[in-house]
């Protein structure tokens, strides 16, 4: 199949409207770029959203001819906060509480610096999440679970999961998924057959509960991640004396 050049053809976006039998429903899979949708939340400053539901934000977006059969999520832990790694983990075992596959990777940090100047630092690089993303997307594509694939992420390096997709599945259909407030890779959407533009409205309406059961115990929503409007608990200490 020749390269798709994206400026000749207009990228559909996904409507969510419309009736369809649920017999005739076609199977959907989102793959998530973890850290490609954790830094557009951020950029939000609302971090209430980072504890986000996943495989609910893919029934929010996927029209109702399709159901959502697999949701995998990608990322990478990074221990140079401890509070965050806490976080991250935590996320982690919510997703999984949820059914959501969760591929990760590494970092290392190696050390860089000016010529010039002499000046050393380190620097952190994210290791396996691209692969991971890549390889869950062809793996399922090949064993058929999926009719529909939602990529998420404006990383241009996965315009070769789209154009191997799409040259070897060319009838699968592939949606190009932008995190809120990032626009869509024009490598990507070169080869997508439609596209959705999240928004915090997404976000909003796909979040996770403040308390989850997974088999390690009770999974509780970190403080941090509040939503607004909601009434902090107050711990008060009790003062217990004893009169001998």
């Amino acid at each position: 199949m020749p390269p798709r050049q994206a400026r000749q053809r207009e990228v559909p976006v996904v409507r969510t409207d419309g009736f369809h039998l649920p017999v005739f429903r076609r199977r959907a899979a989102l793959y998530v770029d973890g850290f490609n949708l954790y830094h557009a939340i951020d950029e939000l400053k609302r971090p209430y959203l980072k504890w986000l539901d996943l495989k609910a934000l893919a029934r929010v977006i996927a029209p109702r001819s399709e159901v959502v059969r697999k949701v995998t999520w990608c990322t990478a832990f990074r221990p140079a906060s401890r509070s965050k790694l806490v976080r991250h983990q935590l996320y982690l075992a919510a997703l999984e509480a949820q059914g959501v596959i969760c591929r990760t990777g590494h970092f290392v940090v190696h050390a860089d610096g000016c010529n010039a100047c002499g000046h050393m630092w380190q620097v952190a690089t994210e290791k396996q999440g691209d692969v991971n993303l890549a390889l869950s997307v062809l793996d399922d594509a090949h064993e058929n679970r999926f009719d529909v694939c939602y990529l998420m992420t404006t990383d241009g390096d996965h315009a070769a999961t789209a154009r191997w997709l799409k040259q070897r599945f060319p009838q699968k259909k592939l949606v190009s998924v932008a995190p809120p407030g990032r626009g869509h890779n024009r490598h990507v959407l070169t080869w997508a057959d439609a596209q959705v533009s999240l928004t915090p409205e997404h976000l909003e309406q796909a979040l996770l509960p403040e308390m989850l059961n997974s088999r390690e115990g009770v999974i509780q929503r970190p403080a941090s991640y509040l939503p607004p409007g909601v009434p902090r608990v107050k711990r008060h200490l009790t003062l217990v004396s004893s009169q001998s």
